[in-house]
C-alpha cells in the first residue's frame, strides 16, 4: 500500500512579504518550509548575481607581458618570473610564455590595500 501525499502548502507571494513581514506570522507551519526554500532560492541568485556584478565596469582583459607587469606590481622582471606560479593572475600563452591578466592583477593589488 502507498502512502498517501498530502497536498503541498501553498507558497506564500513573496512580494507581500517583502512589503509587509508581519504577514509570516499569518503562515501555516506547513507553508513555512516552502517560503525558507523560495528565499534560500532568491538569496543564491541575488549572491550570485553581486558575486557578477562587481567587476562589471572593468572592461576587456588584457595580458601584460612581464616588462609591463613588473612595474605596475612595483617588482623586478626576475621577481615576476621566480614566482609567477604562485600569482593567480600568471596566464602561460606557449611553453615558456608568460603573460599576466590585467584585471586579475587589479584585482590582487586592490585585495593587498596597495
Amino acid at each position: 500500500m502507498r502512502p498517501t501525499m498530502l497536498p503541498a502548502a501553498p507558497v506564500p507571494d513573496l512580494a507581500l512579504l517583502l512589503s509587509d513581514p508581519a504577514r509570516i506570522a499569518d503562515l501555516t507551519p506547513e507553508a513555512l518550509p516552502a517560503l525558507l526554500a523560495h528565499l534560500a532560492a532568491v538569496q543564491t541568485v541575488v549572491a550570485a548575481r553581486l558575486a557578477t556584478g562587481l567587476h562589471r565596469d572593468e572592461g576587456p582583459d588584457r595580458l601584460l607581458t612581464v616588462k609591463q607587469a613588473a612595474p605596475v606590481l612595483g617588482m623586478s622582471e626576475d621577481w615576476l618570473y621566480r614566482n609567477a606560479d604562485r600569482l593567480s593572475f600568471t596566464r602561460r600563452t606557449g611553453r615558456r610564455t608568460l603573460r599576466f591578466s590585467e584585471r586579475g592583477l587589479k584585482r590582487y593589488l586592490a585585495d593587498r590595500g596597495a
